[in-house]
């Protein structure tokens, strides 16, 4: 349980590095990425092409970051709520994940080039959650598979 702490701890520390970037710093990574993209896919894109790409590699991050931050919230929750029911633990890391995603987008307000966007903190919360949602599900058909066939035999 330690070692998913230490995990939680290093992977919200790289979500804090990458949100407290200066605007322009990671809006020039990203175009960068996306100008590679963009070659592959399109040969000679336009900048029009490359706006596009740059966008969606911008919401792509935030998806995997909270999808990742949502399993491994996932995990730790049944690690330490074991007596607990799985609406508690879904509920525990829920709140959790959404509360993280909208301090996440307030603490941007005062980087310079970065600002509050409430339509990427629903992004954020949405990944985490459904990502929670999956895992616990996951567990509870493998619980439920277990169970019918052990009352088989």
């Amino acid at each position: 349980m330690l070692g998913l702490l230490f995990i939680m701890i290093l992977w919200l520390g790289l979500m804090w590095k990458l949100s407290t970037a200066d605007g322009t710093e990671t809006l020039r990574d990203s175009m960068q990425i996306a100008r590679k993209l963009g070659t592959w896919l399109y040969n000679d894109p336009t900048i029009a092409q490359l706006s596009q790409l740059n966008v969606l590699i911008r919401k792509m991050a935030h998806v995997f970051l909270y999808s990742v931050l949502g399993l491994l919230l996932g995990l730790f929750f049944q690690l330490v709520c074991m007596r607990k029911s799985f609406r508690f633990k879904i509920g525990i890391a829920a709140v959790i994940g959404i509360g993280i995603a909208f301090l996440d987008e307030l603490q941007k307000i005062p980087i310079s080039g970065r600002h509050f966007d409430f339509g990427e903190s629903l992004l954020n919360s949405a990944s985490a959650c459904i990502v929670i949602i999956l895992y616990y599900g996951t567990i509870w058909l493998i619980v439920k598979h277990r169970w019918k066939k052990s009352n088989l035999i």
